[in-house]
């Protein structure tokens, strides 16, 4: 026989289950729910101080800007002199805008038919019609920013609405998604479009201000031009006429376009922030308060811009004044921290202009224009 070998000793079967530690499992911590609108709102209600005073003075400072823009351009010695007018008097329309943009809002001085007259007066040189602007703005936008169907600034298309347009249209939203793109999108489809006698597919309505407000900025305009005629042509010949013009009016327009369309394509466009085809979807998501960006700038650019970048603390609610959104947006900050901060720099906005061409709303997020683009040139 083979030699045996001794088989494992098995133990005796356990007669009571083995005894777990009866303490009690600690439970996981609750994420903390970030305040509701209306809370957040009711916390940044401290900073609705408005000073009529300050608002008289910072409205005064860029009308000033501004004349002395157009007096350097008219009476100029050289050209370097005439093209920092043409600088101050496109710094003064920026600004200017801006301080009309909050009159707009009713939250640049506590009086409402002050504000209406200011707001006119501040949106004179950038030629926008105060009553157009403020049924697109305050209303449609910030009443349903990032809703698709119902905010119509830098509304995104999805893949299948942008095959289903013309070639003509499908090359027009290339180039308004490019980097150049700001300047003709904001002055064809805002200004153009809705603001200056808006045709009736693009009306908000047919109230009689909208006309006179159009025909306010048009005999603005019409006086602008011809004073800069009348001093171009005293100054000079037709040389200087046409450069009295450009540096005068056309560029310091056509900036501006390009700045306001850059600016509101920052605040709403970024690879983080999502648009909604939903409005429950968008309610859940408080889409009001989490569909802009806050950038970090230089602080003299934010003085330049009348704070105009700190956007959340004003979407969330354009009652504060431009000189308190500053300190607005701190708290807002320290309150919810999860609104994207981006450093704003030409390497971020190309992220957005390289990224952000149409929005995918089913699985939420940004995708590229077809590469296939041999038939659109």
């Amino acid at each position: 026989m083979g030699e045996s070998f001794p088989l494992p000793r098995v133990p005796p079967a356990m007669k009571t289950a083995p005894q777990l530690d009866s303490a009690p499992v600690p439970a996981a911590p609750a994420v903390a729910k970030p305040p509701s609108v209306v809370r957040l709102r009711e916390i940044l209600s401290s900073y609705y101080d408005r000073s009529t005073a300050l608002a008289l003075g910072l409205l005064g400072f860029d009308i000033v800007l501004f004349a002395g823009g157009q007096y350097l351009v008219l009476g100029g010695s050289s050209l370097p002199r005439q093209l920092l007018g043409g600088a101050l008097t496109t710094l003064a329309i920026i600004r200017l805008f801006i301080i009309g943009h909050d009159a707009c809002h009713g939250s640049l001085t506590d009086h409402a038919a002050l504000n209406k007259v200011l707001g006119r007066i501040a949106f004179l040189p950038s030629l926008t019609p105060f009553s157009l602007w403020r049924v697109g703005h305050n209303v449609v936008h910030h009443g349903f920013n990032n809703l698709k169907g119902r905010d119509f600034v830098w509304e995104p298309l999805d893949p299948k609405e942008f095959s289903s347009l013309s070639r003509g249209r499908r090359l027009l939203e290339r180039v308004y998604r490019s980097a150049f793109g700001p300047l003709p999108y904001y002055l064809l489809e805002i200004w153009w479009r809705r603001l200056y006698y808006p045709g009736r597919a693009n009306a908000p309505g047919k109230r009689g201000e909208f006309f006179w407000d159009s025909t306010l900025v048009t005999a603005f305009a019409a006086g602008w031009i011809a004073w800069l005629v009348v001093g171009g042509l005293a100054g000079g010949g037709a040389a200087h006429l046409a450069l009295v013009l450009n540096v005068g009016f056309l560029v310091p327009f056509l900036v501006w376009n390009w700045t306001v369309g850059f600016v509101v394509y920052l605040h709403h466009t970024h690879p983080d922030v999502v648009w909604y085809a939903d409005k429950s979807a968008w309610l859940k998501a408080q889409g009001i308060l989490h569909g802009t960006v806050r950038y970090r700038i230089k602080p003299w650019w934010n003085w330049i811009l009348h704070n105009i970048m700190e956007h959340a603390a004003h979407h969330l609610d354009s009652r504060i004044p431009l000189y308190r959104l500053k300190a607005a947006q701190a708290t807002l900050a320290r309150l919810v921290p999860e609104i994207p901060v981006v450093e704003l720099s030409m390497r971020t906005y190309w992220r957005s202009v390289r990224e952000c061409k149409l929005f995918d709303f089913e699985r939420r997020r940004w995708v590229g224009f077809p590469r296939d683009a041999r038939n659109e040139g």
